[in-house]
């Protein structure tokens, strides 16, 4: 046991991450223009938004019903992680409405890891994204990374308007990264998920900067099923978005995500195969709009959507 945990703790800690993400991080080149450094150490660059030579999908806009409930803020979900029936830690997400804007969220997420995999490689991720918009996409992103000995904070800055990325790691030179569209990132693409209605037959396309680029990514609709889960007995939809690149952890396929099929949208139940097995997270702590509930709760049912919203 302690060989095959030594040996695969890289691949837990980085597979732990793909619960509530879903892209990833850099590198680039500056078109000609004035630069100055920001109080991050950041270039700011001076120039007008670059003309796209092909046409991009901006993205699949979001339901607005959703938005109001399932991407309403106030929000904590706490997952415990699990990588071949051992515990591999927890996962803990909020989603915090910001004061005097009615479409500016922090997405706050901690991940840890527990069990042997805490004794053999400790873990402790602090990651916040902020977004902002009707599409809530991010402006900015912070990461504080303790894994093993390792200790790194990063930042990421989002130009929407220049379609523009700025990474900075640690004390080291910004990279600054020209895309042809609009973006998520590896967490507001998964929370924004949660708001696209999954209707009719055309496909949900969430933009997502990974791996260095722009990818489009295709999220659809695997099946209809009831769940048992802390919420209680819930139908749920099982959703999976199609990732052409590998972003902040080694995937051998792609992730099952089971949302609530209802106005909430919660979600109970992540699963993803990694080099070798695969982690499932399972909801056992949510307090929100939908209510307040544990493991040892008895739940109330959510309120579904109009009928001609059903999902």
């Amino acid at each position: 046991m302690r060989i095959m945990l030594g040996k695969n703790s890289a691949d837990l800690r980085a597979g732990m991450v793909v619960f509530f993400v879903f892209c990833s991080l850099l590198v680039s080149s500056l078109v000609r223009s004035e630069a100055l450094l920001d109080a991050d150490g950041f270039l700011i660059v001076r120039a007008a938004p670059p003309r796209a030579t092909e046409m991009v999908n901006p993205g699949t806009k979001p339901d607005e019903a959703l938005l109001q409930t399932a991407y309403a803020g106030g929000e904590t979900l706490r997952y415990t992680v699990s990588w071949l029936g051992i515990e591999a830690g927890e996962i803990v997400m909020r989603i915090r409405k910001i004061a005097d804007s009615h479409e500016a969220f922090a997405l706050e997420v901690t991940a840890r890891s527990a069990g042997l995999l805490e004794v053999f490689y400790p873990v402790e991720d602090h990651f916040r994204t902020i977004v902002n918009g009707p599409m809530r996409l991010p402006s900015r992103h912070e990461m504080q990374q303790k894994e093993g000995r390792r200790v790194n904070n990063k930042v990421t800055k989002y130009d929407q308007d220049r379609f523009r990325v700025s990474y900075r790691k640690n004390d080291e030179p910004a990279h600054v990264y020209q895309l042809n569209g609009p973006m998520h990132n590896e967490f507001s693409s998964f929370f924004f998920m949660r708001a696209l209605s999954f209707t009719g037959d055309a496909p949900m396309i969430v933009p997502t900067f990974a791996d260095k680029k722009r990818h489009e990514v295709v999220v659809v609709v695997q099946g209809k099923e009831e769940q048992e889960s802390v919420l209680g007995k819930k139908k749920t939809i099982k959703v999976q978005p199609h990732l052409t690149f590998k972003g902040l952890y080694e995937k051998i396929g792609d992730p099952l995500v089971w949302l609530t099929d209802d106005a909430w949208r919660i979600p109970i139940r992540i699963q993803a195969k990694i080099i070798i097995g695969s982690l499932t997270a399972e909801l056992v702590e949510y307090s929100g709009q939908a209510g307040n509930f544990r493991l040892i709760n008895t739940p109330k049912e959510s309120p579904r959507q109009s009928p001609e919203d059903t999902r």
